[in-house]
């Protein structure tokens, strides 16, 4: 620092370049549901310390994100289902409920 024409930078929690690097890295999704969290924060100061108390609407999210999580990708009972009327020969295909489908489906449930 003694030096002319150098420049010191302070590295701490804020403007650790890892931290600043994988700030970058998010999604905007990802950076708008952490915003979104961050406002449903609010914190109030303790005798004991530091407390943060999360918003009722923060909770329901993150509630809804574990049930979200924890859901099957797959009906299995729907898909053993098919699997065994295919087998038999059984499974039938309406081109007009497949018809139906396609339109409902481009047109956004206008119709």
């Amino acid at each position: 620092m003694g030096r002319t024409g150098e420049i010191a930078m302070k590295i701490d929690a804020n403007n650790h370049p890892l931290k600043i690097k994988s700030q970058e890295l998010k999604t905007p999704a990802e950076k708008a549901a952490e915003a979104a969290a961050l406002a449903g924060e609010s914190s109030a100061k303790t005798v004991a310390g530091d407390k943060v108390n999360i918003s009722e609407r923060s909770k329901l999210i993150a509630k809804a994100r574990e049930l979200a999580a924890s859901a099957p990708d797959v009906r299995s009972e729907k898909v053993a289902d098919l699997t065994a009327k295919i087998a038999a020969g059984t499974y039938k295909v309406s081109s007009e409920q497949v018809a139906d489908s396609i339109i409902r489906k481009s047109f956004n449930g206008i119709f």
